[in-house]
């Protein structure tokens, strides 16, 4: 549905807002304007929105050194440089002004027809108070999550993950209903992160092992591939890969422990075989390309795995 021009407060538009903010750096607005996503989530099309930023003074056409910066990448900059004589140095802003200075005419000639905006003054303040705003959010949802995490409450804890994607100009995950989120996997993984200890951390100190746990909670909860914003800053590990891998390994031995319990569950998957990452050390491959009963699965990760990142070998349902 169209947004009506008349009594339309766009400042009240988390999807006004959060388009507006993309002009914080040169943007060509053509790649907004072509985009049906966008037309969805503001009710109109995205050259509407933009003109009315355009209209208000809150965006303006960019000027040659940010349209080149838009343009060129470092590698092309040096390339043009170096057509030219000109030292290749420094940064990608002194490249642009070096080339300005050595050749305006050819530089304008380069991005002609090309028209960039970005924010001004205003409304870069407007958009950067509408980020803070979002992150601050963002953190309080994340302390709660923590909260109902350290109190093994589960449910409440993918619920307000799920209400918190809910309000997302643009959720996280393809075709996730998060207004209608059906928390028991999520619950599931949970139970199996702080049930169970995978024996390649079976040296793990055990005051550790909550604080690993929590953080591979967070990550499944957030499908993140990284928990350091959820872990202490001088957390180690005592072992042989860093505290993201430690994190890694429980949300990895979970997972696979809730497949096989799925797989059980399903009654049509009998065998399941172990596939390695392309880079994973020889113990790991000792156990690709084999079919394994559900119940004579090696534990994974691997214990045995030798490399710096850890286990990321994964099953794969065998239907025969």
């Amino acid at each position: 549905m169209l947004r009506s021009k008349m009594g339309f407060d766009w400042k009240k538009s988390k999807a006004h807002c959060l388009l507006l903010s993309k002009f914080l750096y040169p943007q060509n607005p053509d790649d907004f304007s072509k985009s049906d996503i966008w037309e969805g989530v503001l009710g109109e099309k995205p050259s509407q929105s933009i003109k009315r930023f355009l209209d208000e003074g809150l965006l303006a056409v960019a000027d040659l050194e940010n349209v080149l910066s838009y343009k060129y990448k470092v590698s092309e900059l040096k390339d043009l440089l170096k057509q030219r004589g000109l030292p290749i140095s420094g940064r990608k802003d002194n490249m642009i002004k070096r080339l300005i200075t050595a050749d305006l005419a050819g530089m304008k000639k380069t991005v002609a027809g090309l028209t960039i905006l970005q924010c001004v003054q205003h409304g870069k303040e407007l958009s950067e108070k509408y980020l803070s705003n979002e992150q601050e959010k963002r953190n309080r949802v994340e302390m709660q999550v923590m909260e109902h995490i350290n109190k093994r409450m589960f449910k409440e804890a993918s619920v307000a993950v799920a209400i918190y994607e809910a309000e997302q100009v643009f959720p996280r995950g393809m075709g996730n209903d998060w207004k209608n989120y059906n928390p028991n996997r999520d619950v599931e993984m949970m139970n199996n992160i702080f049930s169970s200890k995978p024996k390649i951390m079976s040296k793990l100190r055990d005051d550790k092992l909550d604080m690993f746990r929590q953080g591979a909670a967070m990550m499944s909860l957030w499908g993140k591939n990284t928990a350091k914003d959820w872990l202490p800053p001088d957390l180690t590990t005592d072992l042989s890969f860093d505290v993201d891998t430690a994190a890694r390994m429980f949300l990895f031995h979970a997972i696979h422990k809730t497949s096989l319990e799925q797989y059980r569950k399903s009654g049509v998957v009998k065998f399941v075989e172990v596939l390695a990452a392309q880079d994973s050390c020889d113990e790991c491959k000792k156990f690709t390309k084999i079919k394994y009963k559900l119940n004579e699965v090696p534990e994974l990760p691997h214990d045995n795995c030798t490399h710096e990142k850890g286990c990321r070998c994964t099953l794969i349902p065998l239907v025969i």
